[in-house]
């Protein structure tokens, strides 16, 4: 394919991410239902996801400076997000883990996300429905490719 066709794929995607961005998720009213700042959400699904991490390296992951990275985890803490400890191998470095109030707190997100999702989908006729599914399919087949 040539670069034409490429550059038109990419900013079709691009463009379809920043609508469902819009049109899907309210970013003002996730931050208001869950009362933790996205950088604080990132850095939670992060360690849900990755497993215990040293600080700095989800601040490198995240990109996030050691600056900032230190409010996030002591409010996480504070909060009974996340748990401190010394790296075993390292006692230099400070390593955190989620805890299940963590984990509750993220599936209770993922509730409310796919509640809202439900809510948008459910005025769509069933042609359109059946279309969706199949496209939804379709892309997330591909998408595993990348």
């Amino acid at each position: 394919m040539d670069n034409d066709n490429l550059n038109s794929i990419s900013n079709d995607l691009y463009m379809l991410l920043l609508s469902l961005n819009k049109r899907v998720f309210n970013h003002d009213e996730m931050i208001k239902s869950c009362n933790l700042p996205p950088s604080h959400v990132k850095a939670l699904f992060y360690l849900i996801h990755n497993g215990p991490r040293a600080i700095s390296q989800i601040g490198n992951d995240l990109s996030i400076s050691k600056p900032n990275m230190t409010p996030i985890i002591d409010k996480l803490v504070a909060e009974g997000f996340i748990n401190r400890f010394q790296d075993p191998n390292d006692r230099r470095v400070i390593r955190v883990e989620p805890t299940e109030t963590a984990r509750e707190f993220l599936r209770e997100q993922e509730t409310k996300l796919k509640s809202r999702l439900l809510e948008r989908i459910s005025p769509l006729s069933d042609e359109d429905l059946e279309e969706l599914d199949k496209c939804i399919s379709s892309l997330s087949k591909i998408l595993l490719k990348i």
